[in-house]
């Protein structure tokens, strides 16, 4: 009886396991258009997605000033592909542009989530 309870046990356990490593499907996968406004404009992205992540992020449109932008555009998106969320902190001295971009990324990624 004893033994019977502790295969059944395992059996439970192995298949609770199972379930809490699946990985589930985050975004429909394909390219999504997203806009945020920076400092001098809006700021308009590409975003590629498979199933679970973010693949690319590429700045398609822009306004700001490439002093400050382009530390912003090579940081973030590198920020934002490696956690797989668009939650980072801005690139200190260059805030509007770093939240126009985190907020394109944000609207892009909206568009690829499963659960709307």
């Amino acid at each position: 009886m004893k033994r019977t309870l502790l295969i059944l046990l395992i059996v439970v356990l192995a298949f609770g396991l199972e379930a809490c490593t699946s990985k589930q499907n985050l975004y429909v996968p394909g390219e999504y258009i997203g806009v945020g406004e920076g400092h001098h404009g809006p700021i308009k992205v590409k975003i590629i997605t498979d199933e679970y992540n973010i693949l690319s992020i590429q700045v398609i449109e822009e306004y700001e000033m490439p002093e400050f932008a382009e530390i912003v555009y090579k940081d973030i998106p590198n920020r934002v592909i490696k956690s797989n969320k668009p939650d980072v902190e801005v690139v200190a001295g260059a805030s509007y542009t770093s939240i126009g971009l985190i907020d394109a990324i944000k609207d892009g990624l909206s568009k690829a989530l499963i659960n709307q």
